[in-house]
């Protein structure tokens, strides 16, 4: 009989000549086989290979907000018999909470937060309030051993038999509560809890429990709830299905503050040597932003950032971080916060140097701003798991070998160095000058004409530069260049050959990542998307689509107003496009069959190196946008 991997567990530590499982009720040692306490009552039960310490039926702590057992019991069951990809592929995109549920399963941006306490996640790590298991799976990939705790039994299911981590064979699951842990006093290296729906002043007796499983060098780390979120004030910023309860809780709001965390410390009767609070903004189960709530400089550089952005976050977050940053009292009012209790002061912060962070999390990668009295002094690109790292090598490449020319253009690509940390290799660049185009567009004629006119400027010189030569191209090799078959995207009919050329691509190449100055691009930033040889419509069809997006808010509107209907602003993107076209010889035919290439360039990287988007609604989406397009071929007329 094969082993689980509770029962290799208990095997180590008894070998190493310590006893870590413990009976919940007496803290007696406990065997497993049969899985009892032979000093009291106790019996637990192995649950689908779990160990489990309580009923199956027991129902959930709903101030946790749960997703419905009926929707993840499903989910589970088939993670168990195929895949976690198959199991989230069955899910309707019209099934209350999808994108959410998508999020918690998946999301490995939401604990970017890693990043500042590396140093710290190692050796032996509880990881309290587990959900689906991807924390753990994270938490996994810097510490030995992960103990997963998780109250719900089809959640913790979903943990045990997920495949898509290399790092799942270090995470034990166990179905229990935070108040009964099968464990002995001072077991763990690490401790992490998610702590977020609960009331804080509540949290007293669960710190002390965790704090008697710490060792005496270890360091513990808790998400919780701020003062706006106990307030009910947070629901406008981007909180998920699977956050905390909305409510008013004024109690809850007076200690839902740095100081009030660092009072509960110590009133749970905890001494750390180093306790440092981080806003999670703008909540813990989208956190964009991540910063020490002390670090002025992030915090400016964080206002800055808000106060230029458009779309529903930012309308909502301007008065909040506007009023905030020039009372002081943002650092009390964050809607969320990440404690991290060093026992040791001289513990490093980040596995990499960095002033003042300001760390902005991606899908696969986030981005640590070196944040100074000057601006931005550095620019950090650090892998979300071990999975994304070839996309930070990808963009290395590209971008090293591009700066490797002699030509002018190429003193607009960052230049930067890789450095080993903690996650695998990351990137530190040079901050480039300017503002991005994207800050420009307001939604007029002449904004989007200036924005779309500056970037094809910038790329009509580069693909001159680095453009190969002319290529004809068979209607079948074209037709297999558009077509994805993960997701069933087939091209309409070609009939004819198409000229065309390779070039070096951007892969992401939208207003937002190219900076400019007095009409003049000054930096193309964000290279993972990269690559060497591949169509110059990458770019140019997908900078034409975003920012036609942008202006208009919707992709579908934007693609219709600007390529299809007969509006003004489809006649300056006309005139637009028709230039870059005669200016590199390339036929108008091509730019319009290959106008959607980029989302086909970026499904098929992703499903490559398995990135976290092929298992979310980020590929349906690019699915979707492809398909737009295609439909509407017959209506695309750049001539």
């Amino acid at each position: 009989m094969s082993q689980t991997p509770l029962e290799t567990e208990f095997e180590r530590s008894r070998a190493a000549g310590s006893e870590l499982f413990v009976c919940p009720d007496c803290s007696s040692p406990l065997s497993v086989r049969p899985l009892e306490c032979r000093h009291c009552a106790f019996e637990g039960r192995i649950r689908n290979g779990i160990l489990s310490l309580r009923s199956a039926t027991t129902p959930p702590d709903r101030s946790r907000r749960p997703f419905d057992a009926d929707l993840l019991e499903p989910i589970a069951v088939r993670t168990e018999r195929t895949s976690i990809r198959d199991a989230t592929a069955t899910l309707r995109e019209d099934e209350a909470d999808h994108s959410q549920l998508l999020s918690a399963l998946y999301g490995s941006g939401r604990d970017a937060w890693r990043t500042f306490a590396a140093e710290e996640i190692r050796g032996r790590c509880l990881d309290v309030n587990a959900g689906f298991g991807r924390r753990s799976m994270l938490l996994a990939e810097l510490a030995e051993t992960v103990y997963a705790i998780e109250p719900s039994l089809s959640s913790i299911r979903i943990a045990a038999a997920r495949d898509d981590f290399e790092s799942g064979d270090r995470v034990v699951p166990i179905h229990t509560t935070e108040d009964r842990l099968p464990f002995a006093d001072g077991s763990f290296d690490t401790i992490v809890a998610d702590f977020t729906g609960r009331r804080p002043q509540t949290l007293v007796p669960r710190l002390g429990l965790l704090g008697d499983l710490l060792a005496d060098d270890g360091t513990l780390l808790f998400l919780a709830d701020g003062a706006t979120t106990r307030l009910g004030l947070s629901g406008g910023l981007g909180s998920s299905a699977d956050g905390p309860a909305s409510g008013r809780d004024l109690r809850g709001a007076l200690r839902g503050t740095p100081d009030g965390y660092r009072s509960l410390l110590s009133a749970a009767g905890l001494a750390f040597d180093d306790v440092a609070l981080y806003s999670l903004f703008p909540t813990a189960t989208r956190p964009l932003y991540v910063f020490d709530v002390e670090s002025e400089h992030a915090v400016r550089k964080l206002s800055e950032i808000v106060l230029a952005e458009r779309g529903r976050l930012a309308q909502v977050a301007k008065p909040f971080v506007s009023i905030g940053g020039k009372t002081g009292l943002l650092r009390r009012a964050y809607p969320s916060y990440l404690a991290v209790c060093r026992s040791s002061a001289d513990a490093s912060p980040a596995p990499f140097d960095a002033s003042d962070p300001l760390l902005i999390s991606g899908r696969s990668r986030s981005v640590v701003l070196e944040t100074s009295s000057d601006g931005v002094d550095g620019v950090w690109k650090i892998p979300n798991r071990n999975d994304h790292v070839s996309l930070t090598d990808r963009e290395h490449s590209i971008v090293d070998r591009l700066r490797s020319s002699d030509a002018p253009i190429v003193e607009t690509l960052p230049a930067g160095t890789t450095v080993e940390t903690g996650f695998g290799p990351a990137r530190r660049e040079e901050p480039v000058p300017g503002t991005p185009l994207a800050a420009e567009l307001d939604g007029d004629l002449d904004s989007f004409d200036r924005v779309l006119r500056i970037g094809f400027e910038w790329l009509t010189e580069f693909q001159r530069q680095f453009g190969g030569e002319f290529v004809e191209r068979s209607p079948a090799a074209v037709r297999d260049e558009l077509r994805f078959e993960p997701t069933g995207i087939e091209p309409p009919a070609v009939n004819e050959p198409v000229e065309t050329f390779e070039t070096p691509v951007h892969g992401d190449y939208l207003a937002g990542n190219v900076h400019a100055h007095d009409g003049e691009v000054t930096g193309v930033i964000d290279w993972e998307y990269g690559a060497t040889d591949a169509s110059p419509i990458i770019d140019a069809g997908f900078f034409a689509l975003d920012t036609a997006t942008r202006t208009f808010d919707d992709f579908e509107t934007g693609f219709e107003r600007v390529f299809c209907d007969d509006t003004e602003y489809a006649d300056r993107a006309r005139s637009i496009v028709r230039q870059y076209c005669d200016d590199l010889g390339l036929p108008y035919r091509t730019f319009e069959l290959y106008l959607p290439s980029v989302y086909l360039h970026r499904l098929e990287l992703d499903w490559r190196f398995g990135a976290a988007s092929t298992y979310t609604s980020r590929m349906h989406e690019r699915t979707a946008a492809v398909e737009i397009v295609f439909d509407r071929r017959e209506s695309i007329d750049i001539a």
